[in-house]
């Protein structure tokens, strides 16, 4: 272990040395204009609990504001479409809408076999990631999202467990877009979507609503879906010095069909096509989903509060294999949180708490064709409860800001077992500090930061023990993460590029490993060892006029087993080299997008016996806003998915049995449409 962190201190230290080396070149060659604007300044990072900018922020952080054109041409059916030039995340789209999307940041979260883990998703103010680390993306219409944050490394002190990163996405349109806007679109594999989103100030109070319903037979057999989400928020006002803010949203799956993954030969040879055994148990998933939010802001003499409450009801239905039968889990989550942030005194100080609960109630049946059988096999209450007590401050010297944070947060497990009429419970107790720097360089920021963050297994991993039984797998421990990172952020050519490069290190203990004992059974789970994630995140946006916009991103991440079985095998799932790139030119009325991404080999298993093949995808998309009129606008569009046909996986089952790692991604297809604007 102490030539592992040796080894992992030595990477780290020479990366950071050639990075100041460059960091202190561009510095030189930048330093003689002192009166650059530096944009990143005015946004504010609301993923970390602060009033912090992006500038002065001590981590890695992103962001992404999408234009109007965007929002119009792009069909944002999965979250992939959006994050592809942030560095550092990593969102593939299985073509599977029973499992969702896998999501990655800095390697964290690849373990994941359906949802998300490891990482912190909040949409609106709303936690998706419930009090176990369980975060399930169907809740989220990609196309509704308007801006996000990226944090980008352990960020436990500000969100505590399952926080290897934090997607932060917010839904609001700009205040000077349409107050009424329709979209609707169509295309192959009978694909349909229909979308209307309002925003407007009407007596005092701020209001914002969509709605959407997607309906698809899928790329794939037997992956057909059908998807309903909406959302509602109203803000106004209480006083002159207080306000209120409303939010609720509504997600169902009516249904979601499993085609399951394939051996390499079916993936290349017959890509759409489904196992047969999913076929045959009418493998997929239904799902409703309630959530509710309120956020309450005061300020007074001394400072803000700021008190906020969520709540999550969830029904789901699960048919899998009959080996492992057909679930059903009725949730009921949510979580309170305050803050308290001090404005009188020399420095920044906020102090708060937070409360999250967790109650699912699990039926396992035997699945009769797609339907619940009588054979009861799991009946249980899974209890999840956190408590959690934190401090935040800054200082600013000069040109220098340093940030510090702590976070103590106590979790208990409990199940309550009705077939064996026992109980059985598991805690842990974790702290978990952060410090960073900020240095000004007039038109740049360095940064660096030393944080932590754990990840404790769920409730499905915890009930997934190998051998079988009943309750919460006793020997099943959290995953813990030290990260380091450095970087220069900046703006440069009278504010028409902003650059991102930032170097990291991650070092993980207690690794937790997903596998399979039989063909088609349940996922099951294991410590591991540890692992070392090391890499370079970089990100350049270029504006050269109003008529042209470059997004370029290249990430380089070397994960890899540290000790245990697996020692030197690299992490499975975990791409070591993307790139993506968004070009979008407007002529006259007319505006064309094109993006480019680029993935390259990984492995598929811990073993490292078979690798998932390098891709390059290339879309386009046009659109035409020259049908505007006094009150309303009409815009038509075309989007083309894969334009060169590349034939590729797009995501794996990592450690499947019997060598099924790969899911197929889709070949070339085009979806066209209108949107209407109303004024």
């Amino acid at each position: 272990m102490k030539s592992t962190i040796r080894k992992f201190s030595l990477k780290v230290y020479f990366l950071s040395l050639i990075f100041f080396t460059f960091a202190a070149g561009l510095y030189s060659q930048e330093s003689a204009s002192d009166t650059l604007t530096v944009v990143l300044d005015q946004i504010q990072v609301e993923a970390a609990h602060s009033s912090i900018t992006i500038g002065r922020s001590p981590v890695s952080v992103s962001y992404l504001n999408r234009s109007d054109a965007d929002v119009t041409a792009r069909p944002a059916s999965t979250m992939n479409e959006l994050t592809f030039t942030l560095p550092g995340i990593w969102v593939s789209n299985r073509e599977n809408a029973a499992l969702g999307e896998r999501m990655t940041i800095r390697g964290m979260g690849w373990r994941s076999p359906f949802g998300l883990r490891g990482v912190m998703v909040v949409q609106d103010d709303i936690p998706l990631t419930v009090a176990d680390g369980q975060t399930i993306m169907n809740m989220v219409d990609p196309a509704m999202i308007q801006s996000i944050e990226l944090l980008r490394g352990p960020s436990a002190t500000y969100w505590g467990n399952s926080s290897g990163g934090v997607l932060y996405m917010r839904t609001r349109p700009p205040a000077d877009s349409p107050r009424l806007m329709l979209r609707s679109y169509g295309g192959a594999y009978n694909t349909m979507k229909y979308e209307a989103r309002w925003h407007d100030t009407v007596g005092g109070v701020r209001w914002n609503a969509y709605g959407s319903y997607f309906e698809s037979d899928g790329f794939r057999d037997h992956s057909a879906s059908e998807l309903i989400r909406a959302g509602l928020s109203a803000g106004f006002d209480l006083s002159s010095n207080s306000s209120l803010e409303t939010r609720v949203a509504f997600s169902g799956m009516p249904k979601a069909e499993h085609p399951g993954s394939l051996s390499a030969d079916d993936a290349t040879n017959t890509p759409s096509m489904a196992w047969p055994a999913f076929v045959n148990a009418g493998a997929g998933k239904d799902f409703m989903q309630w959530m509710a939010s309120a956020r309450y802001l005061y300020n007074t003499e001394g400072g803000l509060l700021t008190v906020s409450a969520h709540g999550i009801l969830r029904d789901f239905n699960n048919p899998l294999l009959p080996s492992v039968g057909y679930i059903i889990v009725d949730r009921v989550a949510g979580g309170s949180r305050a803050t308290y942030d001090f404005e009188n005194l020399p420095f920044n100080l906020q102090l708060g708490g937070e409360l999250k609960f967790q109650r699912d109630e699990r039926e396992q049946r035997n699945n009769v064709n797609g339907n619940p059988g009588d054979q009861l096999s799991i009946d249980q209450i899974d209890n999840v409860f956190t408590q959690a007590l934190f401090a935040q401050s800054s200082f600013e010297i000069d040109r220098l800001t340093l940030n510090v944070g702590l976070r103590a947060d106590r979790m208990v497990f409990g199940v309550d077992d009705f077939i064996e009429n026992e109980n059985s419970s598991r805690s842990f107790f974790t702290i978990n500090p952060s410090v960073g720097l900020n240095y000004n360089l007039n038109n740049a920021r360095l940064f660096a930061s030393i944080s932590s963050s754990f990840d404790a297994p769920t409730t499905t991993e915890f009930k997934n023990r190998p051998g079988g039984g009943t309750g919460f797998n006793p020997d099943l421990l959290p995953e813990r993460t030290i990260g380091v990172e450095t970087g220069i952020r900046g703006t440069s050519n009278s504010s028409r590029l902003e650059y991102d490069f930032t170097l990291f290190g991650l070092n993980i203990t207690d690794l937790i490993v997903p596998f399979e004992e039989i063909d088609g059974g349940p996922t099951l789970y294991r410590n591991e060892g540890n692992t070392v994630h090391y890499g370079l995140e970089s990100h350049l946006r270029f504006h050269p006029s109003q008529r042209y916009s470059i997004d370029l991103m290249y990430t380089w991440i070397d994960a890899e087993f540290a000790d245990g079985e697996f020692e030197g095998n690299e992490i499975p799932g975990v791409a070591p080299h993307r790139a993506g790139a968004m070009i979008s030119t407007r002529i006259g009325e007319h505006t064309i997008g094109t993006d480019f991404e680029w993935i390259g080999e990984y492995y598929t298993d811990s073993a490292n016996t078979t690798v998932n093949e390098s891709y390059f995808l290339v879309n386009g998309r046009w659109s035409f806003a020259g049908l505007s009129f006094e009150s309303w606008r009409l815009q038509p569009f075309i989007s083309v998915h894969n334009i060169f046909n590349q034939r590729y996986n797009t995501s794996v089952s990592v450690n499947a049995f019997g060598g099924r790692f790969f899911e197929p991604g889709s070949g070339r297809y085009v979806r066209a449409g209108l949107r209407l604007d109303l004024f």
